[in-house]
């Protein structure tokens, strides 16, 4: 069986107008795994070839390279004989509609991570949730929706070793000072919380500008 091929994959995007960004977006498959692909460095297996092909609504035997056969031997021209029609041109298929622009949603989608100032672990439910509602329906969903949820998860390991250190920090000085530090646990507290605000806030700024390239360090 002939192996999908990127080329293959690439020639189907381009027929359908959309761009890599938008079958990204569409698919649900990463922008860096999709160049990949389209550049021949990987070959898509599993769940990527589904959701490659259900972007680009074609069957997963469209997405095979074609099989080379070798060239049938011309047939004897007869001066008389009429000339054998051309195959029926092709018509192009439907384009998948684009994503809608929704900013005020892109918004709501980072701002929800402050989410747990009300309780741990909602800073990843809540932009979860939301992500997965609209990641094939609004532009830039699926992308900035992966982000908000990396760097909010590296964030939660982050705080939790973080805590952990000056909970570690403070026995060591009490046992060996007879000093109780309780502000050392509760400003590693204060400072992580702080600084989640001030990144979710910063980068809420940077959406409002129309950039999207934000959260550049995340899992």
């Amino acid at each position: 069986m002939s192996e999908f091929s990127g080329t293959r994959i690439l020639a189907l995007r381009k027929s359908k107008g959309l761009s890599q960004e938008v079958l990204a977006e569409q698919s649900g498959v990463s922008l860096r795994t999709i160049q990949r692909v389209e550049q021949g460095a990987t070959v898509p297996r599993g769940h990527t070839v589904l959701a490659l092909a259900a972007a680009l609504s074609v069957p997963l035997e469209a997405l095979h390279a074609p099989t080379e056969l070798p060239a049938p031997a011309p047939a004897p021209v007869h001066e008389h004989a009429p000339l054998a029609p051309g195959p029926a041109p092709i018509e192009p298929s439907a384009t998948i509609p684009t994503l809608h622009s929704d900013p005020e949603f892109l918004q709501l989608l980072n701002l929800s991570a402050l989410s747990f100032l009300v309780l741990p672990l909602l800073n990843l439910v809540v932009p979860w949730l939301l992500w997965r509602s609209r990641r094939h329906r609004t532009a830039h969903v699926a992308e900035l929706g992966r982000r908000v949820l990396g760097f909010q998860a590296l964030w939660q390991v982050g705080t939790f070793f973080l805590m952990l250190l000056a909970l570690a920090a403070q026995l060591v000085v009490y046992r060996h000072y007879h000093v109780a530090l309780p502000e050392l646990w509760l400003t590693a507290l204060i400072g992580t919380y702080a600084a989640n605000v001030a990144t979710v806030l910063y980068y809420s700024a940077q959406l409002r500008r129309g950039n999207f390239d934000v959260y550049r360090y995340r899992l």
